[in-house]
């Protein structure tokens, strides 16, 4: 059999989940109303347009694919912008579902970037205000290739890389820190998987993935992620305790080198602007 391992990412923008989020358990009309609000939205399209999709275009491997997900609730203006987002950014294909579990709302997601033939599908998971380094996806084609020849791939399998870099937009004086997780970090993680989609990395919790598949670490190299902290952060992040503090002229240079970003528009998010 030819293998075809077709790499799909999904993004999930200001999708209103039935579970899985620190909000979901609000009324469905507040919930809409406070991830509609027209002063979020303005914030999370400058953290998607300024880091996260310029990661992706940095790609030195640019054969993927990236759904972006948001609810079928979404303003009219807001989804035009989003299906504007085609025509800088060629991987992107947006979705609009209607508000399910945060599982169903993932398989179904892949399921429709899945190309015909595809054996394989590796699907990565990122949030709309990270980044991945600029060989991710080469990397990790390059990993799941290799793991589906040996034969590791016949049933789910995850590859992850734990190196990376966190970006405190509210902290000025040291915004960056660099660390290595001890699991499988949210991002620059993604699930070797049949192209039905029976499963998806959405389908555990990341901390405890290698409990319930194999999974590849890797921990050496360069940072291949930034995960980002600010006043819109869903989940409460916070600085790991673990991480060690970086010189923000090292980070910038990051910025460009290892995430392909315009460095002046990116530290320009930050409270207060460029520094």
């Amino acid at each position: 059999m030819t293998v075809r391992n077709q790499i799909i990412g999904l993004i999930r923008f200001s999708y209103p989940a039935t579970e899985g989020f620190a909000v979901s358990g609000m009324d469905e009309d507040a919930l809409l109303a406070m991830l509609y609000d027209p002063a979020r939205l303005a914030s999370r399209f400058a953290y998607l347009e300024t880091i996260t999709l310029p990661s992706l275009a940095a790609q030195t491997d640019g054969d993927f694919t990236c759904v972006i997900l948001a609810g079928d609730s979404l303003p009219a203006d807001h989804k035009q912008r989003l299906r504007a987002l085609r025509d800088r950014f060629l991987f992107v294909r947006p979705i609009f579902m209607e508000r399910m579990g945060p599982l169903p709302s993932a398989k179904r997601s892949f399921r429709r970037a899945v190309r015909d033939g595809t054996t394989h599908v590796t699907g990565f998971r990122l949030d709309d205000d990270d980044a991945l380094a600029v060989d991710y996806i080469a990397k990790t084609r390059d990993r799941a290739d290799r793991l589906i020849a040996g034969g590791f791939a016949d049933n789910p399998l995850a590859i992850a890389f734990t190196r990376g870099l966190y970006w405190d937009l509210n902290d000025r004086a040291a915004p960056f820190r660099e660390f290595r997780e001890t699991y499988a970090p949210s991002l620059a993680c993604a699930m070797v998987t049949s192209p039905d989609m029976e499963t998806c990395i959405y389908r555990y919790n990341h901390r405890r993935l290698a409990s319930f598949i194999p999974t590849w670490l890797e921990p050496g190299g360069a940072a291949m992620f930034i995960r980002t902290l600010h006043d819109t952060n869903d989940s409460g992040r916070s600085i790991p305790p673990h991480s060690k503090p970086m010189d923000t002229v090292q980070g910038r240079k990051l910025l460009v080198e290892r995430f392909g970003l315009d460095p002046d528009a990116a530290m320009g998010l930050m409270r207060g602007g460029a520094s």
